[in-house]
């Protein structure tokens, strides 16, 4: 499919409709209660005043994300307070709700979100292979999105496991007027970097609608060099590397390097990506609504995801989807199918395949009963199963791989929510759900309670207790690859002659999965007609950590004479196992929205934590060592803060009007310096030159006029100071972007 054919052929279909209006109402059109007043559904699962929500959410609206200039759905998020965004490579993002990244500080520098949900439409969007969010596998764009809701805090009993830290819900757009909707977008940036968006639609009448969109993203890096892991350097041109250069590095590295071609095709690329989406809407009367959804994507990147020899790894991803919700005399259902394929690995002669086909199920049915004015109850169910499959790629590699078989990883759930009034002023929320998967074969249980009470219609204090856990996928419960190693060749003998070694990874489906609990107090308070703040102050435990540990080893005599070792491994088993390591983390965030006229608006935002670790591992060796020669045990921990998330990090949206056709926007980013570890700096032995991560202030600005009603131009600069410091371990130096684009829109 030719995705650039089908955004110039929607952006010209645009340019034919002959009646027009203005894209959108304009920011300083809106009433202040308006301004003040923005929805949101995530919280509650129901439409509600996000002053009202009974837990620690935001709502990021279209008309923040198109002022403030943002390129990316993963961008937007650094308008959302208690979100930690930073780039790796150009458009190419690692975001936490609050952190517990990286805990262990046994990653590679990679830590991808194994603890938040991320939805589009309350339909997961989510990775069952290694368990966690992929951005680029994400359909939709900008020119899909009404707004985007965060929820903070642990909040599986409403959206399902995974949930632990919080809940990205993309809520799509919907045409408001009926007859045409059409919009356009395209950009181009310096390094290069080409974004379009184009959505073309109608809406029929009051009850029926069909948007088509397709957006496009093609970015170059900011930086040409790869860190690599064993030599604690940066290195650059490695596709024009000597042979002497080559071998002059450690014997793994060069064997990797001798075929970068093969492993980093584009080295100048960092993401391309493509994807089309439909959206079919119809209400057949007032108590049958459907609504359909389908589309598909394509994707390469280079980032830092498995770290493997060096920081950044070439990777791809594409899938299909088909989403169908209805709401039917109350009972509200969605089903929806996925199916994709995931590439980890350029190599095609690897020792170890790292590709998969997926299918992934999803069914929810849930019924909202108003049982009297005060009560309202919402009992659901759902199903979900993902399949993994590796079994079309073995051949093309030497050891097999992670599966070397289809995997098959389910659950299914029953959950309960209660909304009580007790009086008019003070309301009780309580939610509860049981997930049952087939591996691990286990019950787990999580559940959400909440009050606010409204002192007067200006101040709303708030108070929440949760508990969520993660959700189990197919890395972590059913890898099951073995190796087999001439380790004779290592000393020189032929192919045969010597010790054969065995090592294995093994999954485990009895592994107890990631839980974290959650204890909120927060306060709103609407100052006057201009001045809104919101604070809230948390506390966070997580438990149930897990990563491959060493659970078998066994050594063999070589029989051969000097200078060969009398003996060498024969066996080698790592499997999945749960170590004693807790993380306790304290924070507040604060957050203002402050309209003082209809020309400024200012919404700053600041996050001050901190992260305690117990038990954080030496090494994962559990078998018994003498602490004299090998003190790697996971019972040998040590204490310290997790330095992985910054304590300090925050932001700030401002907006003015200039003129009623010139409009400015200045937006800002910041995060505290820190520190990232892979494996080869546990206890910090050694002070690896990638994991200074500095602080850093990201202003960013856009300026836009508008020629006529539909048409506006803009040039927009993305870190305008131009500080090309690295935001993630061993990845790029980001620095200053400016784009020049038009936009385009009806209806």
């Amino acid at each position: 499919m030719n995705f650039r054919l089908l955004l110039i052929s929607l952006g010209i279909l645009c340019l034919w409709q002959q009646a027009y209006s203005q894209d959108e109402t304009d920011l300083f059109e809106m009433s202040l209660e308006d301004l003040m007043n923005v929805e949101i559904v995530s919280a509650s699962k129901e439409a509600e005043n996000l002053f009202d929500t009974p837990v620690s959410s935001y709502s990021i609206t279209r008309e923040e994300i198109e002022k403030s200039g943002v390129t990316s759905i993963p961008e937007a998020l650094r308008l959302c307070p208690g979100v930690i965004v930073r780039e790796m490579t150009n458009g190419n993002y690692d975001i936490h709700l609050r952190g517990f990244d990286n805990v262990t500080r046994y990653a590679n520098g990679t830590q991808v979100n194994f603890q938040t949900l991320l939805m589009v439409d309350n339909r997961p969007v989510f990775n069952y292979t290694y368990g966690a969010i992929i951005w680029e596998a994400l359909p939709v764009d900008l020119i899909d999105v009404e707004r985007i809701e965060v929820v903070r805090g642990p909040s599986a009993p409403l959206f399902g496991p995974n949930a632990l830290t919080g809940v990205i819900n993309i809520i799509t757009r919907q045409p408001e007027q009926t007859g045409w909707y059409a919009k356009a977008n395209a950009q181009y940036g310096t390094p290069q970097s080409l974004i379009g968006n184009v959505a073309l639609g109608k809406k029929f009448n009051e009850n029926t609608s069909l948007v088509v969109s397709g957006n496009y993203q093609d970015r170059l890096r900011h930086d040409d060099l790869y860190y690599l892991y064993n030599s604690d350097r940066y290195l650059e041109n490695i596709h024009t590397l000597s042979e002497d250069d080559i071998q002059a590095l450690p014997s793994e590295e060069a064997r990797t390097l001798s075929k970068a071609t093969i492993l980093y095709p584009e080295p100048e690329l960092a993401l391309r990506k493509q994807g089309i989406n439909a959206f079919f809407n119809h209400q057949v009367n007032d108590q049958i609504n459907v609504n359909l959804s389908l589309g598909a994507h394509k994707a390469e990147v280079q980032r830092e995801f498995l770290g493997g020899i060096t920081s950044l790894d070439f990777s791809s991803t594409s899938s299909q989807y088909v989403n169908l919700a209805s709401e039917i005399y109350g009972v509200n259902t969605k089903i929806s199918y996925t199916q994709g394929n995931d590439r980890f690995s350029y190599d095609d002669s690897a020792n170890i395949v790292l590709e998969f086909d997926s299918r992934i199920i999803d069914i929810a049915i849930e019924y909202p009963w108003e049982v009297s004015d005060r009560l309202k109850l919402r009992p659901s169910i759902n199903y979900q199963s993902a399949t993994n499959n590796d079994s079309d790629y073995l051949a093309t590699a030497q050891y097999g791989g992670l599966l070397n078989r289809s995997v098959t990883t389910s659950g299914i759930a029953g959950s309960l929510r209660a909304d009580y009034n007790l009086t008019d002023d003070w309301r009780l929320i309580g939610s509860v759900r049981a997930d049952k998967f087939n591996k691990p074969d286990d019950v787990y249980v999580s559940y959400q309670f909440a009050s606010t009470y409204t002192v007067s219609d200006k101040y709303l204090f708030r108070v929440a207790y949760a508990k969520s856990n993660s959700s189990a996928f197919a890395l972590f419960t059913s890898t099951e690859l073995n190796v087999n190693i001439d380790l004779g060749q290592s000393f020189g003998l032929p192919p045969g002659a010597g010790p054969q070694y065995r090592i294995a990874y093994l999954g485990n489906s009895n592994v107890d999965l990631l839980s974290v609990t959650m204890a909120e107090i927060g306060f709103r308070a609407k100052i006057n007609e201009h001045l809104q703040i919101d604070i809230d102050a948390f506390r966070q435990e997580a438990e149930n950590f897990s990563t491959y540990i060493v659970s078998e080893q066994t050594f063999q005599p070589t029989g051969l004479p000097e200078p060969f070792p009398p003996a060498v491994p024969a066996t080698l088993v790592n499997s999945i196992e749960n170590f004693p390591t807790t993380a306790t983390q304290m924070g507040v965030t604060l957050s203002a929205n402050f309209v003082p006229n209809t020309k400024l608006q200012f919404k700053p935002f600041l996050t001050v934590q901190k992260t305690d670790v117990e038990n954080i591992p030496l090494g994962l060796n559990t078998l018994p060592t003498d602490p004299a020669t090998n003190p790697f045990n996971i019972y040998n921990g040590f204490d310290d803060e997790n330095l992985s998330t910054p304590r300090i990090y925050g932001g700030a949206f401002v907006h003015g009007v200039i003129t009623p056709k010139l409009h400015a926007n200045l937006s800002a980013y910041f995060f505290g310096d820190h520190t990232q570890f892979a494996r080869d700096d546990i206890n910090q032995t050694r002070n690896s030159i990638a994991g200074e991560i500095d602080s850093k202030l990201l202003l960013n600005t856009k300026v836009s006029y508008r020629i006529i009603d539909p048409l506006k131009v803009y040039v927009n600069i993305r870190n305008l100071l131009g500080t090309d410091s690295r935001e993630y371990y061993g990845t790029d130096r980001i620095g200053r972007t400016i784009f020049v684009g038009a936009s385009f829109s009806l209806n």
